[in-house]
């Protein structure tokens, strides 16, 4: 890298995943066979602007061919493509000691916890509903909670975004065995065995009592339900949850009758918290 830009060939380009278009670029020893390519994704990063390919000044739309392409550093704040890059020095311009944000920079992380489960749901009501650019927007919203914890962190000294990335990565890469490591996995189920297995060495989980006593405590009433009748059955722990449903319907002891519905609709592959929500949806839209 020279002083203040960023110089890479052509094929290491392609297979970088993170640019920050605030350093000027240098990309070189661009082959024919993949321009295309290496245009399409300086499109992506950088939008309609003017490039210097192969000396000459030019649109970047307009390129038809090069072997050099460079495109000059862009205005931190101000351009017409962001990108993760972005997304951080952001964040951490709207905290920034005495300038930022002042709301921003009061926030604690106990303060914006709410935030984090209405985005998590405004982003699964986006996806249940396959509204694409919605989903873009939220998504973005649950990357922002992850940020802006993250530099809260950062500003009490308890941790950066650099770790919180860091532990996911090792998190990937332990878990994923089959790939980065000695295992095989022809199947999703085998993979996920995998993985159930590499994450029960990684937390010490000796007993399956153990691991669910780890589930958190703030999940849905449903969603701990179903993990727990899962995760039971998985150990060998088997009930018969029609035979259960109807003992506790004859006892009134109605919370175990939803841990046995639970368990049945587990069953037949079925998820209790969305079947649930569709039915009583259901409910609403017959109202006259």
């Amino acid at each position: 890298m020279k002083k203040n830009i960023l110089t890479v060939d052509g094929a290491a380009f392609l297979g970088l995943p993170v640019i920050d278009t605030s350093v000027a670029l240098e990309v070189y020893d661009i082959k024919p066979d993949t321009f295309s390519a290496v245009k399409a994704k300086l499109v992506v990063l950088y939008g309609e602007v003017n490039v210097i390919a192969d000396g000459k000044e030019i649109a970047l739309a307009r390129l038809d061919s090069a072997s050099e392409i460079c495109i000059a550093a862009q205005h931190e704040f101000v351009k017409q493509r962001y990108n993760a890059a972005d997304a951080i020095r952001v964040t951490a311009r709207l905290t920034r000691e005495k300038d930022g944000c002042p709301w921003d920079r009061a926030q604690t992380h106990e303060s914006i916890r709410i935030n984090m489960i209405e985005e998590a749901y405004e982003a699964v009501d986006a996806i249940d509903k396959r509204d694409i650019p919605n989903m873009r927007e939220e998504f973005g919203d649950v990357l922002l909670q992850s940020l802006l914890q993250s530099d809260i962190a950062r500003r009490s000294g308890e941790f950066t975004f650099d770790d919180v990335c860091d532990e996911l990565c090792k998190k990937l890469i332990g878990r994923h065995s089959f790939i980065f490591a000695g295992d095989s996995a022809g199947s999703a189920d085998e993979a996920l065995t995998l993985w159930e297995r590499n994450k029960a060495t990684e937390k010490n989980y000796d007993t399956v009592k153990t691991q669910l006593s780890k589930l958190p405590d703030n999940f849905p009433s449903l969603l701990l339900a179903e993990k727990t009748y899962k995760k039971l059955k998985k150990a060998g722990h088997v009930i018969d949850p029609s035979a259960e449903l109807k003992k506790a319907v004859e006892n009134k002891d109605y919370s175990a009758a939803i841990y046995a519905l639970v368990g049945l609709l587990a069953d037949n592959g079925l998820d209790a918290e969305i079947e649930l929500n569709k039915s009583v949806k259901a409910k609403i839209t017959d109202l006259k």
